[in-house]
């Protein structure tokens, strides 16, 4: 037992309140030193935790409250295996260097700001250390409620009102989900500790209709963070108007998280109960990341506000996160890992460099912006080096991440999920290569028809005295980040690893419960594929084939682009913006979803 994991999520939470006592009469950059300080110890912290979850679970009773072997656990446990521990890392990370960004970008109540995006860091550390079903939800919505804040922080401004608004109504009805089914499996086992329920499943072996649709609820409640189709709308609104360097969490970590809440209570919680019926869960689970990718993708290249463009590409993404947790193996379960931390850089380098041309051109519109991006070089490297991150060539970027990806879809029987990941990969790149060369660059023709308008944004009076330089060196680290994961090859065999124990909810219990040390865990070598790189230079060639072509799509015939107008409407009438409309597609969605588990898993 360690005291190391709860200080991991405790410090970034005690200084955030310390902060709402005493920040207001604290000078700007003192509050700044203190945040940036701590978000940097809590970091350091974070990765020796990381190293010691190399070969075991780490565990923290709280109270002292630790069971005897074989006692009913009533004290509440943060357990931490390398996946867990490596996500609050990222987290971490990600948090420094937003906070390292905004030094001086955001400077209206300013503490307010260091509050909230500090106690929305400790929130997703605490969520994803904790081994507690309930505290996974209380974490939940910590995070989410400063989520909320951060997306309306431009609060005298319609604009980000309705989209915390529509954000905080889609997830507040998600997180109802959650809570619904944890009162189930409460009822069912009397424990709240992830490792005691899903031993008690497991011993109890009936997978009736309560269990099903407990399973059904705390799915679709997560996937509603993961902002997956028909539960993604709420997305796009919150990443248009948030402060860009909020975006590099949301898209970075947050919609992640949900994603990983699915994988953890899965293989935790149901894998023992509902084991026999991986077919239909793996099916259900795979159909919704496909359509996410392919919606997302497709979405992606109809914007032309940079930071919904960006925004929908994160969903194009977390669909193919998805597919690699949907296929229930290890492989599977380590390629989305690892793809999660070059995505993760990548794309917080995009959303930073859109706030650059915020401040410094006063405006995120691609055709407003066209050719206006011309002295800001360091932002132009930035927005190309993340873009070829995300485009997967060999052995940069995500690659490794799609190759272990498209390595275990077609191991497993499915050889077209190679082609679902590499659409979305090409749809969604192609349109931040076409922004890109637009803004940067100057080419292209001044109009698109095909682009969706969005409000205008310009930059608040603070944002405009940020220090460009700190900005910019921020955002080329992150970029560089991002596309040097794909040549860690050595990184593949360690996540592989780290998921093999992932997935084995009897050795976590075991460490859990019984303080057993964990069972080894075989070392693993992983070897490139012929059919990874072929994959790889379909994406690299289609993404930037794609992207600079889509510059000059007005010189389609007319024919031809009057179909795609057509065929693209009812995708626009269905991103309405009103959150009735999006309550009622939450409500269809997790009407399918349980309707199907309820039909297969019986």
């Amino acid at each position: 037992m360690t005291w190391l994991l709860p200080i991991v999520a405790a410090l970034p939470l005690l200084v955030a309140a310390l902060l709402a006592l005493v920040g207001k009469w604290l000078p700007h950059r003192a509050a700044d030193v203190a945040a940036l300080t701590v978000a940097g110890g809590a970091l350091v912290l974070g990765l020796i935790l990381v190293a010691r979850t190399a070969d075991r679970i780490v565990t923290h009773w709280f109270g002292g409250w630790r069971p005897r072997a074989g006692s009913f656990p009533v004290g509440i446990v943060f357990a931490a295996d390398r996946i867990g521990a490596a996500f609050a890392a990222l987290v971490l990370l990600l948090l420094l260097a937003s906070l390292l960004y905004s030094w001086r970008y955001v400077e209206d109540e300013h503490h307010l700001y260091l509050v909230l995006m500090l106690a929305f860091g400790g929130g997703m550390a605490g969520f994803v250390l904790t081994g507690d079903l309930f505290n996974m939800f209380v974490f939940f919505e910590l995070m989410s409620v400063a989520a909320f804040a951060l997306t309306a922080y431009k609060v005298e401004e319609a604009s980000p009102l309705q989209g915390a608004f529509n954000f905080a109504v889609s997830n507040t009805v998600g997180a109802f989900f959650v809570l619904f089914g944890i009162a189930l499996l409460y009822g069912r086992t009397g424990s709240l500790n992830l490792a005691e329920i899903g031993l008690r499943l497991t011993n109890d072996g009936r997978h009736d209709a309560l269990v099903v649709v407990a399973f059904s609820l705390l799915t679709c409640g997560f996937l509603v963070k993961a902002a997956m189709v028909p539960f993604h709308f709420w997305l796009a609104d919150a990443h248009a108007t948030a402060p860009a360097p909020v975006c590099v969490l949301f898209s970075g970590v947050m919609v992640e998280l949900g994603i990983y809440a699915v994988a953890r209570i899965y293989w935790t919680v149901f894998d023992g109960v509902l084991g026999e019926f991986q077919h239909p869960i793996r099916d259900v689970l795979l159909a919704v990341g496909c359509v996410t990718a392919v919606l997302g993708a497709v979405m992606c290249g109809m914007q032309r506000h940079l930071k919904r463009l960006l925004a929908f590409s994160t969903i194009a993404h977390a669909g193919c996160f998805l597919i690699g947790i949907a296929l229930l193996t290890p492989d599977g379960l380590a390629g989305s890992a690892v793809y999660v931390l070059a995505h993760a850089f990548a794309k917080g380098a995009l959303f930073l460099a859109g706030g650059i041309l915020l401040v410094a051109r006063d405006d995120i519109d691609e055709l407003l912006l066209q050719g206006r991006g011309r002295g800001l070089p360091v932002a132009a490297t930035a927005w190309l080096v993340a873009a070829l991150a995300l485009a997967s060539p060999p052995f940069l970027g995500t690659f490794t991440g799609h190759a272990l990806l498209d390595d275990a879809a077609s191991v497993a029987g499915y050889w077209w999920v190679p082609a679902v990941i590499a659409f979305a990969t090409i749809g969604s790149t192609a349109a931040i290569v076409r922004s890109g060369a637009r803004v940067f660059l100057g080419w292209g023709e001044r109009d698109d028809p095909l682009l969706s308008e969005q409000p205008s944004e310009s930059a608040a009076p603070g944002e405009q005295q940020a220090s460009l330089a700190l900005m910019q060196g921020v955002t080329l680290v992150l970029a560089t980040a991002g596309l040097v994961v794909g040549a860690l090859t050595g990184l593949a065999a360690r996540a592989v690893e780290a998921a093999h124990r992932f997935v084995d909810g009897a050795d976590y219990a075991r460490v859990v419960l019984d303080h057993r040390p964990p069972v080894p865990v075989p070392p693993e070598t992983w070897h490139t594929t012929t059919l990874s790189i072929a994959w790889a230079l379909v994406t690299f060639a289609g993404s930037f084939t794609l992207g600079f072509a889509s510059l000059y799509r007005q010189r389609l015939p007319g024919a031809v682009t009057g179909a795609l107008a057509r065929g693209l409407a009812p995708l626009r009438a269905v991103h309405s913006g009103h959150v009735g409309d999006y309550v009622a597609w939450l409500t269809f969605g997790t009407t399918v979803i349980g309707g199907v588990f309820a039909l297969t898993l019986r």
